[in-house]
């Protein structure tokens, strides 16, 4: 029997074993679409952005499509492999520990990265009960929770798997009678949806939605309008024109709103800016179902240059002397950014490219832009004072105990 690590190990390498039901034909079914890809590629993209850079995806019965996907993200520079499992024996898999990740789960980021800092040779449990029926059986107490991390030389007893027996399955068992230690994660992971279990498309495109969805623009405003936008993302990711199209739709009007501020047409540039932002809230999301969100995004730095040079139209048209039009400018988009410097503050969340120049529209209904911006700077302030003395008297009152 080999002798069990007990040191702390960050893991780099994974297994997701894909259990790719037959349909009558005797054909691999199709994979769930989730959002325009298969629900691996969504695993992982997931797995790949907390550091696992070497992937084998373990399929007995491989579905048309997955080869062509793992091209794609082997081209898109990720080290992503397909085998079978009968395979692993002649294969040169990984020199270290990896990771084993059953399949129809979802996990989340904070549990995953838990994972990956395992102690070699460890099985995630989760204890016996009704809302845990879906995980499989260990014994009368516990049930393995699909998270195990395993000896890389485990791989090779793949070719004593009895046949008809589920990959995952039988290296938990395997890893078992070697002594493997257990992990137990607590009821309250799966009552909170960090580890669930599921069984449909449906499932999977809510939790992986979930996921998607908590990344929220600063601004209260842009929340409200991720809300009532999100069903359109799943149907516009099925179609790759759209999806180009909605990446340049807000660069492009908010270029517009300039030219149509230059025109003299104050009131009309502002709303048009104004579309330009909800459009910038979709794309944003979009970019997150593409796993984009944290690049460099240098569209969103151009569609806020648009902004800043469609308020210096304004004020120049609205007769404003240049002076004062770079001031005012100036005081906006400071106190804009000091606010996104702070999103965790409820009241400075509500303060945003969007509700800032949603602001100015409305208040052009009934005063000339001038008085508008200045009553809105002297808004802005009070909140951004506000919610630093209240920072500074949280601060005081922890050091104080």
């Amino acid at each position: 029997m080999p002798s069990l690590p007990s040191e702390n190990l960050n893991i780099h390498c994974a297994v997701i074993c894909v259990e790719t039901p037959l349909d009558n034909f005797g054909a691999p079914a199709m994979l769930p679409q989730i959002f325009g890809k298969p629900a691996i590629f969504h695993q992982v993209k997931q797995l790949q952005r907390l550091g696992v850079d070497d992937i084998i995806i373990a399929v007995d019965a491989i579905p048309g499509e997955l080869p062509q996907l793992v091209d794609q993200m082997q081209a898109e520079g990720g080290n992503v492999r397909l085998l079978r499992p009968v395979n692993f024996s002649d294969a040169d898999c990984f020199d270290g520990p990896f990771l084993l990740v059953a399949p129809e789960l979802w996990i989340d980021d904070g549990l995953l990265q838990e994972a990956l800092s395992w102690k070699a040779n460890s099985v995630g449990t989760v204890e016996e009960g009704p809302a845990n029926g879906l995980f499989e059986r260990i014994d009368l107490n516990r049930r393995w929770s699909g998270i195990a991390v395993l000896e890389a030389g485990i791989l090779l007893q793949s070719r004593n798997m009895p046949e008809g027996w589920s990959l995952a399955s039988f290296l938990l068992r395997h890893s078992l009678q070697l002594g493997a230690s257990e992990v137990a994660i607590s009821q309250q992971r799966i009552t909170d949806g960090s580890l669930l279990h599921v069984s449909s498309t449906g499932d999977y495109e809510k939790l992986i939605g979930a996921h998607f969805f908590e990344f929220r623009q600063s601004g209260t405003v842009e929340t409200f309008i991720t809300d009532l936008s999100r069903r359109c993302i799943a149907p516009v990711s099925q179609k790759p024109v759209l999806m180009a199209a909605f990446g340049w739709a807000p660069v492009v009007v908010s270029i517009a709103s300039v030219a149509v501020a230059y025109g003299g047409h104050v009131m009309a540039a502002l709303a048009v800016y104004v579309l330009a932002l909800c459009l910038e809230t979709f794309r944003r999301q979009l970019r997150a179902i593409e796993y984009h969100a944290k690049t460099n995004d240098y569209l969103s730095w151009a569609i806020q240059f648009a902004g800043t040079a469609t308020l210096l139209a304004s004020f120049w048209r609205s007769g404003e002397s240049l002076v004062d039009m770079s001031f005012l400018t100036t005081l906006l988009v400071a106190l804009v950014l000091m606010s996104q410097m702070s999103p965790k503050d409820r009241m400075l969340r509500t303060i945003s490219p969007l509700a800032v120049t949603l602001s100015l529209l409305i208040g052009l209904f009934l005063f000339p832009l001038s008085l508008v911006a200045k009553s809105v700077i002297f808004i802005l302030l009070g909140l951004n004072v506000g919610a630093r003395w209240g920072q500074m008297r949280n601060l005081g009152q922890l050091n104080s105990n």
